[in-house]
């Protein structure tokens, strides 16, 4: 199930690739957008090591390329 913890109005350029990077510590979330901060707050949803996914509207055109996961111990 999804759940939208927060949703900002975060143009993007058409026609151009972009940086998206997703921090977890604990309950705190960053979200950086071509490496400014879109979102940073706290959420306990996720209590703990599992998968990661990612999800598009149907309205859009999306791809990704280097798409990594990174765990630190």
């Amino acid at each position: 199930m999804r759940k939208t913890l927060k949703y900002v109005d975060a143009p993007v350029t058409t026609g151009r690739w972009h940086t998206l990077r997703v921090e977890f510590a604990g309950k705190r979330i960053v979200v950086m957008l071509d490496g400014k901060a879109a979102i940073d707050l706290e959420d306990a949803h996720i209590s703990g090591p599992g998968a990661v996914g990612v999800w598009t509207k149907a309205d859009s055109v999306t791809a990704f390329d280097d798409f990594q996961l990174r765990v630190r111990p």
